[in-house]
C-alpha cells in the first residue's frame, strides 16, 4: 500500500513537470510538512477523528498520505482544465504547509517522547 501510494505521488509529481516550478515547489513543500507532521505524531496518541483515534501508526501514516496525494491529484486535475488558477493552488500549498509545519513543531514541543529526528550521524 505505501509503495503504490508512494509510486502514484510519484507519477504525479513528474506529470507535474509540464506545469509552472512554482505550483512543482509548492507541492513539494506540502508533502514535506506533511511527512514531518507524520514523523512528529509518532507514537503518541491522534485525536483527528479522520485519522483514527488512537496511537499515530501505519494506518495513520497511509491515512494521511491518501488524502495529501488526493489534495494533490485534484488540484493537478483542476490545473489541466483552468490553468489560471495556478496562482490560487501554489499559495494554497504553501498556506496548508505552513499549518501543517506549525502543527508539527506544536507535536514535537508538547510530547517529552517524541523528538525532531536527527540528521547528523
Amino acid at each position: 500500500m505505501k509503495l503504490l501510494a508512494l509510486f502514484a505521488l510519484s507519477m504525479l509529481v513528474a506529470s507535474a513537470q509540464e506545469r509552472s516550478r512554482n505550483w512543482n515547489i509548492s507541492v513539494a513543500f506540502f508533502a514535506g510538512t506533511q511527512v514531518m507532521d507524520a514523523v512528529s505524531s509518532r507514537g503518541s496518541f491522534e485525536s483527528n477523528p479522520v485519522l483514527g483515534r488512537g496511537q499515530f501508526g501505519g494506518s495513520q501514516v497511509a491515512i494521511k498520505a491518501g488524502i495529501a496525494g488526493g489534495v494533490v491529484l485534484a488540484e493537478w486535475l483542476i490545473l489541466r482544465r483552468h490553468p489560471e488558477t495556478k496562482r490560487l493552488w501554489t499559495w494554497t500549498n504553501y498556506g496548508a504547509g505552513a499549518v501543517t509545519a506549525a502543527v508539527a513543531v506544536r507535536n514535537w514541543r508538547q510530547s517529552s517522547t517524541v523528538t525532531p529526528p536527527s540528521f547528523t550521524h
